[in-house]
């Protein structure tokens, strides 16, 4: 089963109602790319570490882990964000590039930080989202809300096939490690190229597998969604609407009082 599959089924609200938990999750995404404030950031990433570690049960270690794997793209991101051009030495870091400057002024660093902390309250609010619904309840979910199915598909089978390359790759360059292809440089281009072609190759043998497999179970050209068959129920309703009542007074405060 695929990591983060695993995850979703262990949930400890996997049975919760899909639209209960996209709600929590989007509408703390919605506020965090809405206000532009680092410790509203920084509130809603603590909300949503505290969602998926105590009301998930996902461990805090393995929270912290996987906000690690977008933590240096952003890091990198945000970096390049700070830096700015100036044909005179501004700001409290000036290093001299092709007759300018390259600058960091207080508003290029607060910016930066602004960025990363938006971003990753915006990651952590889809890993809530992420790691308590399995994938087929949440396709089923944007089934009902009548997304095309053209897209859900494409979501599903694009979803399935990343994985499936990532574990053909993971297999293919443990062989290769096994039998020194990666000795030297030169070993190791030629056992990149060969791991290339041989995923490539790995993928189209996999996709014709599996429309066979389809065809035999009945495929008529739609993918059958299922997950939850009952609305959210008074009480969740109740809570979504005071959890999205305590985002909007807070959103506004902050707003109010950074000015």
């Amino acid at each position: 089963m695929i990591t983060m599959d695993r995850l979703a089924y262990s949930s400890k609200i996997k049975d919760v109602s899909p639209a209960f938990k996209a709600g929590l999750s989007i509408s703390a995404l919605v506020y965090t790319l809405l206000v532009d404030n680092a410790l509203f950031s920084i509130g809603i990433f603590a909300l949503m570490a505290l969602l998926c570690t105590l009301l998930s049960g996902l461990p805090m270690r393995r929270f912290l882990k996987m906000c690690a794997i977008p933590f240096g793209f952003l890091l990198i991101g945000t970096v390049t964000i700070s830096v700015g051009f100036s044909p005179v030495p501004v700001g409290f870091i000036s290093l001299p590039f092709w007759g300018n400057y390259l600058v960091i002024t207080q508003a290029g660093a607060i910016l930066a930080v602004n960025v990363f902390l938006k971003s990753m309250a915006s990651i952590s609010c889809l890993y809530f989202l992420y790691v308590s619904t399995p994938i087929g309840c949440l396709l089923g979910l944007l089934d009902r809300m009548h997304t095309p199915k053209l897209l859900t598909e494409l979501m599903m089978m694009i979803y399935r096939f990343i994985f499936i390359l990532i574990g053909m790759a993971e297999q293919m360059a443990l062989a290769q490690k096994a039998r020194l292809g990666n000795i030297t440089y030169g070993a190791s281009f030629r056992s990149i190229s060969v791991l290339a072609s041989s995923v490539f190759v790995g993928a189209f043998q996999k996709s014709t597998k599996l429309y066979d497999a389809m065809e035999s179970r009945g495929y008529n050209g739609d993918f059958a969604f299922t997950g939850e068959l009952a609305g959210m129920s008074n009480r969740q309703k109740t809570v979504l609407a005071v959890y999205e009542l305590v985002l909007l007074v807070t959103a506004v405060l902050t707003k109010l009082i950074a000015g």
